[in-house]
């Protein structure tokens, strides 16, 4: 199995505590940023990340310019290599 980006229907059919791996377009720069954080998927149906941040809307976190600076994100399904993340384009 190779990893790839999980869509917002697929992240809301995996089931309680999956791990997935969360990445982050940096709106300020422009720019992926060069690490990835795990997440977990909680009985709630949200996705929180090592560092407590919970992910409830995915469609509205995969959007472009979803946070005040215009960052957003994608989610994998596993750890991608740097070669598979940059072959994988941002919508």
């Amino acid at each position: 199995m190779e990893p790839k980006v999980l869509t917002a229907d697929e992240l809301r059919e995996l089931p309680r505590l999956t791990i997935v791996f969360i990445e982050c377009f940096d709106g300020e720069y422009q720019a992926p940023m060069p690490t990835i954080m795990a997440g977990m998927k909680c009985y709630d149906g949200t996705i929180v990340d090592e560092d407590g941040s919970t992910f409830s809307d995915f469609e509205d976190d995969m959007k472009p310019g979803r946070m005040f600076d215009g960052s957003y994100f994608r989610f994998w399904n596993m750890m991608p290599t740097e070669e598979q993340r940059k072959a994988v384009p941002w919508k």
